[in-house]
């Protein structure tokens, strides 16, 4: 995935821009982590790469396997495509569950993406021992602690098994143990099946961890924020 002198944004052509002239490349195997202040633009930024929200100017595009048979621009996909190949975790893990239960949120992604049954199944109960849901698994999503949301949110954006990761806040709220697990999770999706990964944090262990490439989107006074590569 790469961007090209993106401009983003709310509210389409018109509204007001939060970042402007971003170049980025967002490579297989490889984690990106998206680091700045709060209000600059980084969750807008994520949600355009995301094919969640049109750019306000310039280009999203997506490569190779990504875009194969779906052309470049993510946010032209079907919800069923984009579900498939880019998964999302939003800076409020509420505004994506849907369903009633635990079990039941994490299969709504397999079963909009037709994924067979027995691999959906097989899926879910992976990431529900993964991420230390499985106790919860016929809990409400509303119900759970702050950090069991995040952890679900996480969950069910690798339930669709998808090529890339759009990730807002993953640590958010996690104890040591979770922490822990969950980069090691992270890291092996990227190291042995190829994802790659946009983090967006303000976790400078996380960064330590796991991050190949740094950028910092930092707002300028009373102009949009730029992008600047840390590493």
């Amino acid at each position: 995935m790469r961007a090209d002198d993106l401009a983003v944004g709310r509210g389409g052509a018109r509204g007001m821009r939060v970042a402007d002239g971003v170049d980025l490349r967002l490579v297989s195997g490889r984690v990106t982590a998206l680091t700045g202040p709060n209000g600059g633009g980084k969750s807008t930024l994520a949600l355009t790469l995301g094919g969640l929200l049109p750019p306000i100017a310039g280009r999203v595009a997506a490569e190779a396997d990504l875009a194969a048979g779906l052309g470049a621009d993510p946010a032209a996909w079907r919800s069923r495509e984009l579900a498939a190949r880019v998964g999302t975790v939003f800076q409020d893990p509420e505004h994506q569950f849907l369903a009633s239960t635990v079990r039941a949120e994490l299969e709504v992604g397999p079963r909009a993406v037709f994924m067979d049954p027995a691999e959906s199944t097989r899926r879910v109960d992976e990431l529900l021992v993964r991420l230390r849901l499985d106790g919860l698994a016929r809990a409400n999503p509303f119900t759970l602690s702050g950090g069991e949301k995040r952890r679900l949110s996480v969950a069910t954006a690798l339930a669709t098994a998808p090529r890339l990761l759009v990730l807002d806040e993953p640590t958010f709220g996690q104890d040591a143990r979770t922490w822990a697990e969950l980069v090691a999770l992270l890291a092996e999706l990227v190291d042995r099946e190829g994802v790659g990964v946009l983090a967006v944090t303000h976790d400078v262990d996380l960064v330590d961890a796991l991050a190949d490439d740094v950028l910092r989107l930092d707002p300028l006074a009373g102009a949009p924020a730029s992008l600047e590569v840390v590493r």
